[in-house]
């Protein structure tokens, strides 16, 4: 009797599978069950090229949970379903990892592997201006969360959680001038940075012992003839939603979390949140997106904070 495909030695479908592109490899574990089951348990490393280039961008706000998927590798947009992501909003994207909000929690996300880490009991109720940042995978001992808002114009509320940790910290700082709303929020050096998209940065941190010595602000200027000690080594895009992608999406508002991606030697690259309206103002459709690196990643079952 000849064998088929599906008939092909488990460790050889692993061997294939784990040399794959991430479309690639998704597609390979449509096939059938014995190479979805070959290739379950696998994470593969993304290639340097794709790794390092821009990320991919999720629209996953619209009808039903068929969600576009845009890439570097082709022109047309992919079609994904992720079930997990109707009604949520994602706060946060780093490493191939989203940050999600949904019905009153909090979880970690890889909408390509399904994979799902929740977190404990969420301290707010519904999203406005929040913006977060998380230290390092969710599956990293030394992975810190912080969430922040801006609850009044003049007021930030920030909230903290450590990997292994079941309650959040919270913390408030205030001042006489405006905030701007915040664009993105990152680790940087042992603090937390947040950037309003102009020259506004506000820095957390939780070792300082007094509260007046946590919060610090400063206004971001041109490098030239700033001490080395000074220097901010990451790079913030300029709207990279409407560089890029613009055209593909010209009917509806968009909302899109950013993502921070880091590099060899400590420099960041930032995709800022932006906020998008339509080209025809009388639309009333909108959309959310969440730029993402394209990473499987593998969690086993019942994966815990």
């Amino acid at each position: 009797m000849r064998k088929g495909w599906s008939d092909l030695p488990h460790e050889l479908l692993s061997q294939i599978a784990s040399g794959l592109g991430l479309i690639e490899f998704l597609s390979f574990r449509g096939v059938c069950k014995d190479w979805y089951v070959a290739s379950s348990k696998l994470s593969p490393e993304p290639e340097d090229k794709s790794f390092r280039s821009d990320p991919w961008f999720l629209i996953y706000e619209g009808e039903g949970s068929e969600f576009s998927l845009l890439t570097d590798q082709d022109h047309k947009p992919y079609t994904i379903s992720i079930p997990e992501l109707v009604g949520a909003t994602c706060l946060a994207s780093k490493e191939g990892w989203l940050l999600v909000f949904c019905c009153g929690s909090l979880f970690f996300f890889c909408p390509f592997s399904r994979a799902k880490i929740e977190l404990p009991d969420c301290p707010f109720n519904e999203v406005t201006e929040h913006v977060a940042a998380f230290s390092s995978a969710p599956t990293s001992e030394d992975c810190i969360v912080a969430v922040a808002n801006r609850s009044k114009e003049c007021e930030l509320h920030l909230y903290t959680i450590c990997r292994g940790q079941k309650e959040w910290a919270m913390y408030d700082y205030s001042r006489r001038s405006k905030f701007n709303i915040i664009r993105s929020a990152l680790f940087y050096q042992g603090e937390i940075h947040f950037l309003d998209g102009g020259d506004g940065l506000v820095t957390f941190n939780s070792e300082s012992k007094t509260k007046e010595s946590r919060w610090k602000t400063y206004s971001i200027g041109p490098t030239s003839d700033v001490p080395a000690s000074d220097l901010l080594y990451y790079e913030l895009r300029d709207n990279p939603f409407q560089s890029k992608y613009r055209s593909k999406v010209r009917d509806a508002s968009l909302s899109t979390c950013g993502t921070i991606i880091p590099h060899d030697g400590g420099e960041h690259d930032i995709f800022p949140n932006e906020s998008i309206e339509a080209e025809e103002p009388s639309t009333s459709r909108h959309l959310k997106g969440v730029w993402i690196q394209p990473r499987y990643i593998y969690v086993p079952p019942g994966q815990r904070w």
